[in-house]
């Protein structure tokens, strides 16, 4: 019997899947029910925040990114778009693109952003939807320069100015144990490199919720919807960035796939292998999202 219920429980994802191949299936990890397009974008509606969580080498996630956003909008949600990928530092440079001063060409240069994020060109169909529809478009990361300079020598090496600009959120127990797995699959870490990148890791989410909060409180940013665009480990139980924006009442979504990450023969140098299964999370009491998308079979 249980071997039936399985096997017509694939059958049913299978057609499911045919009925809705733009958007995949959409599994609300609270009730663990599967729901519709609409079902879930009628809950988004309610949110302030919709943080999409991204591994930001993978196509398939920017695709469905990009796919939702654009239902957000088709529903006449008043949004804004923020990037990590995007310092907000160049914030002035990117209000002159979207204003349509700048190409993206002439944006991507001059913010260099390739030289910042190899993949910037995977945002590209997200920043031109953005311009062409007056979507605020928001950076929120943190300069590199700062970032390196707290992996390399903890938060007290940043000088008083730079503390006041860039404040560091609480480092709790619960965080610190969920982000050292993570960072441990890197071979040259050890305990205290690892306690510099947790410092290093928190100033970053830090700073793009300090930039989320700034936006939704300002006159433009009050009556809309910020889709935030970060890679997933900023994101997972909530113990990231969105620990750090509320009370604001936010979705968090992730996105499955079977496309194979490709590491260079650098990464590859560098890493070490890790299994971090179901057991590996357990101890966190929430769940890893709101919703996750299952994208292939």
């Amino acid at each position: 019997m249980k071997k039936i219920l399985i096997i017509l429980f694939i059958l049913f994802l299978s057609f499911y899947r045919i009925g809705n191949a733009a958007e995949g299936i959409w599994i609300d990890l609270k009730s663990g029910a599967i729901v519709s397009q609409k079902e879930l974008l009628e809950d988004l509606s309610k949110a302030r925040i919709i943080y999409l969580g991204e591994v930001h080498t993978l196509h398939s996630h920017h695709k469905a990114q990009f796919e939702l956003l654009k239902l957000l909008y088709n529903r006449h949600i008043p949004l804004a778009l923020a990037l990590e990928s995007l310092e907000a530092k160049d914030q002035k440079i990117i209000d002159q693109f979207i204003n349509g001063q700048l190409s993206f060409k002439q944006f991507s240069e001059a913010i260099q952003w390739k030289k910042k994020w190899p993949n910037y060109l995977d945002y590209k169909p997200l920043c031109l939807f953005a311009q062409k529809h007056h979507i605020p478009l928001i950076g929120i990361d943190t300069p590199h320069s700062i970032v390196s300079n707290v992996a390399r020598k903890g938060y007290n090496s940043i000088t008083k100015k730079e503390k006041a600009e860039f404040p560091l959120a609480t480092i709790t127990p619960l965080y610190r144990r969920f982000l050292t797995p993570y960072l441990s699959v890197h071979a040259f870490m050890d305990k205290k490199r690892i306690a510099l990148a947790i410092e290093a890791q928190r100033l970053r989410e830090s700073s793009m919720a300090k930039h989320i909060l700034s936006f939704l409180n300002s006159p433009l940013g009050s009556q809309r919807t910020i889709c935030v665009v970060t890679g997933e480990i900023h994101v997972r139980y909530g113990l990231g960035i969105p620990q750090l924006t509320q009370p604001f009442a936010q979705r968090i979504l992730l996105f499955g796939s079977k496309e194979p990450l490709h590491l260079s023969k650098r990464e590859k140098q560098i890493s070490k292998q890790l299994v971090l299964d179901h057991q590996s999370f357990s101890f966190i009491p929430s769940t890893v999202a709101d919703y996750f998308e299952v994208l292939a079979f």
